[in-house]
């Protein structure tokens, strides 16, 4: 194959590597604004004496997911670690949260 067989190929097999980087990217950008709204919104509400453990519950979810992803393709017990650590925090989020709409406040 000449060096314009394998370019035609790539192109026509998806994204090429730029396009992937990109993609990929925007993911870490778009997670680093969810954040940061979170953490802003949880703010918000503490000062207010209200309750905040949803948001909580939205960052661990997003980051467990993401470390159990990153530990089924690259197999580093680290990422495993983490999703496990995430996925237990998530939990306890989850069960507060569901225990102040239970119990008066």
């Amino acid at each position: 194959m000449n060096k314009q067989e394998i370019l035609a190929k790539n192109k026509k097999d998806g994204l090429d590597e730029r396009e992937q980087t990109v993609y990929s990217r925007s993911f870490g950008f778009g997670a680093v604004v969810v954040a940061v709204l979170c953490l802003a919104f949880s703010v918000y509400r503490a000062f207010h004496g209200e309750k905040f453990f949803e948001f909580g519950a939205i960052m661990t979810a997003y980051l467990s997911t993401t470390f159990f992803y990153q530990y089924k393709d690259l197999r580093k017990t680290k990422y495993l670690i983490a999703a496990v650590a995430t996925f237990v925090v998530l939990w306890f989020t989850l069960a507060c949260s569901t225990i102040s709409l239970v119990l008066p406040t």
